[in-house]
């Protein structure tokens, strides 16, 4: 049997972790809805739960980067560094606006979403690892 690719394992991994994101979002938003009264343990167990996989998603990337021949793994974190930067001084400024300037305050849980679109962008503007 043939080994996949890095770019096939990728594929398989990212979809199983973002089809289990969508399924424990859901979950724990009919939970939620069901159960008003949920507290303690149990209602940051729910909470949380969709979280967890976007750490799956994170460890499916960072397998992808091990496995790919040099160059494509240094165009990939030059790619990630430039996003990252973008989306810790985003979110900085943001903060300070929320606490200096009154701007609409910003759900956290967005970032891991502005970084995959800030992501994108660099993608987009390094083609090359030079």
């Amino acid at each position: 049997m043939s080994r996949l690719s890095a770019n096939t394992q990728y594929l398989i991994g990212i979809s199983t972790t973002m089809g289990a994101y969508a399924a424990a979002l859901f979950a724990s938003i009919l939970t939620l809805k069901a159960h008003p009264d949920l507290a303690g343990p149990a209602l940051w167990a729910v909470a949380v739960l969709p979280a967890l996989p976007i750490g799956g998603s994170i460890w499916v990337f960072l397998r992808y980067i091990e496995q790919v021949d040099e160059y494509v793994r240094a165009v990939t974190l030059k790619r990630f560094i430039v996003a990252t930067g973008l989306t810790l001084f985003a979110c900085t400024a943001w903060g300070f606006l929320e606490e200096n300037a009154g701007a609409h305050h910003f759900s956290l849980y967005l970032v891991y979403p502005v970084f995959w679109a800030l992501y994108g962008g660099a993608s987009a503007l390094y083609r090359s690892a030079t």
